[in-house]
């Protein structure tokens, strides 16, 4: 299937909401995605990033993945921006807990859910359970 992507802001919230789908062979592919995200949360002053995956499937190198997150805390690409990941209902690979994984030893604020209502709890009022 051929990935496709589109961004829209939720001003009301204050969220850029990313939604995806299709397969995503190359992590390349991702990074635009996100960074066009990020740039348009800074410019439009708002929160987080709600990344919409749930009818994505994710088969890209582990390798260029962990170099890309680094990458994101080093040079500080997110400030304070949140981004919540939205994930389909059933992961064949492992890609998602692996950025689960990095995110957390790497303090980057990033967080994997299964619905849209906690996603949002967590990018506005930081409210997880």
């Amino acid at each position: 299937m051929i990935f496709t992507q589109h961004h829209r802001l939720d001003l009301t919230n204050k969220v850029v909401i990313v939604e995806a789908v299709g397969h995503v062979e190359h992590v390349d592919k991702m990074e635009i995605v996100l960074k066009k995200a990020i740039n348009l949360a800074h410019v439009h002053n708002l929160k987080g990033i709600l990344l919409d995956l749930s009818e994505v499937e994710l088969s890209y190198d582990n390798v260029r993945l962990m170099d890309i997150l680094l990458r994101m805390r080093d040079e500080d690409w997110l400030g304070l921006l949140r981004v919540a990941r939205l994930l389909p209902k059933v992961d064949l690979g492992h890609t998602h807990a692996l950025i689960a994984d990095i995110s957390q030893k790497f303090s980057l604020p990033i967080r994997n859910f299964e619905s849209k209502s906690k996603a949002i709890a967590w990018l506005l009022y930081n409210y997880e359970r």
